[in-house]
């Protein structure tokens, strides 16, 4: 049995009987934690069993070693009950299978696929005023979808729809294991149909696509892969890759509208470089709109709060931690501290075209990235990327009243009180 951690001589903030801190944390989540950074250093406790880093160095000790000295924060709807060994090491395999596809060098052969899904969304989008947020998630999975299953169906869309929806909502708060939960069974229900969904594309005989996605490399693969392994390569990873991604396109909206010079250079760099050479090499072909996003990630990190629990005893700095401790760190701390990045309140897109590193050695972490972190970060950068290069191309956007959008600190970082509207250029090519 894992013991929590007694870590009374870790400086932090004491709530007394009235849990104030927990009081102050949730009046303001990013302020109340920066204000603890300051006050007890890079390492504080935050609660019993609890511990905040905020330096990068630390951030990535804790990174480097996921699923050896520490694992992801537990699943809330598992009672908080950590992985065991054998689930860790199915994990890691789902990883690896999923690379086949998901490295940086897999991924231009899918990229006009991804494009065309884009595309299509957009449209869908063009002349309503809409929420980018409940829009956002259907988003990215339609968009991950090309990459991951041939031709795939309503119902799968569907399933991974309702699976990260639930989760999203079950993770403010852990359900003890014995307890009849609705919510645990309407997701266990959902990754059921995610999981049937996968089996009969895994049973398909139909000669493979050119590219191959996911589930037809898993699928053809010389040596079988293991359906609870293709599961987990192909869904576990969507599901994911689903909140972060759906996070982004928010703020990208945002930033876009923020910032109309920016917005009109992004276009021009679109009608520079042709969209032969963006659906093949975005990264490449798109140099200053790759650093607005990078920009947009490092102000509004989607995935702003992350974890690891312990599973042995580990030391921090000069602190020891002990098994059982849940160890958070937050990637919005890191990218607006004055300490890693100059004038980090500055929304500056061009820091990050110098040719030289905009920060300290591992204070940037967009989409909870690092070793161990999004398996799917890559093709989400791409997917943005295609993303901004469309709407920029093709669309006239309206967000308004931007002064009055605020952020809700919640599993995802999102925008509070904000409406688009994309009106179709008449000039719109490619």
């Amino acid at each position: 049995m894992l013991r929590r951690a007694s870590n009374a001589e870790i400086p932090g903030p004491d709530g007394g009987v009235f849990a104030r801190h927990l009081k102050a944390y949730e009046a303001a989540p990013a302020e109340y934690l920066a204000w603890c950074n300051r006050e007890y250093g890079d390492v504080f406790r935050f609660d019993t069993g609890v511990v905040v880093v905020n330096d990068p160095a630390l951030i990535q000790q804790v990174l480097a070693r996921t699923n050896r000295d520490s694992v992801p924060n537990a699943n809330p709807l598992r009672g908080g009950r950590f992985p065991a060994a054998e689930e860790t090491e199915r994990w890691m395999r789902a990883r690896q299978e999923a690379l086949a596809v998901l490295r940086p060098t897999a991924l231009p052969a899918h990229l006009p696929m991804v494009n065309q899904v884009v595309e299509a969304d957009l449209r869908a989008l063009e002349g309503e005023w809409f929420d980018p947020a409940e829009q956002g998630w259907r988003f990215c999975v339609r968009a991950l979808l090309s990459v991951y299953a041939p031709h795939p169906s309503p119902q799968l869309e569907d399933a991974l729809m309702e699976s990260f929806t639930e989760t999203s909502s079950a993770s403010l708060g852990r359900v003890p294991n014995w307890w009849p939960s609705r919510a645990r069974r309407r997701i266990e229900a959902a990754d059921q149909r995610i999981r049937d969904r996968i089996s009969l594309m895994l049973e398909d005989d139909a000669p493979a696509e050119d590219p191959p996605t996911l589930l037809e490399i898993l699928r053809t693969a010389p040596e079988p892969v293991p359906h609870d392994i293709a599961h987990g390569a192909a869904g576990m990873s969507a599901l994911g890759a689903i909140g972060t991604m759906g996070g982004a396109w928010c703020w990208l909206l945002y930033h876009l509208a923020a910032a109309p010079q920016s917005f009109d250079r992004i276009r021009g760099e679109v009608s520079a470089s042709g969209w032969e050479s963006i659906r093949a090499a975005p990264e490449q072909a798109l140099p200053y709109t790759y650093s607005f996003l990078h920009e947009v990630l490092r102000v509004h990190p989607p995935a702003w709060l992350l974890g690891r629990d312990t599973i042995a005893d580990i030391t921090l700095g000069e602190m020891r931690i002990p098994a059982g401790t849940a160890v958070m760190f937050s990637p919005y701390l890191l990218h607006h501290d004055p300490r890693y990045w100059t004038d980090p309140d500055r929304f500056e897109p061009e820091r990050w075209s110098t040719g030289e590193r905009p920060h300290a050695p591992h204070a940037y972490l967009p989409f909870s990235s690092g070793p161990r972190g999004c398996l799917a970060a890559q093709l989400g950068l791409s997917i943005l990327l295609l993303a901004a290069a469309r709407l920029a191309a093709g669309y006239d956007l309206d967000v308004p009243d931007l002064h009055q959008i605020g952020a809700e600190y919640g599993p995802v970082l999102l925008p509070t009180g904000m409406k688009c509207r994309l009106t179709r250029r008449t000039t719109a090519a490619g």
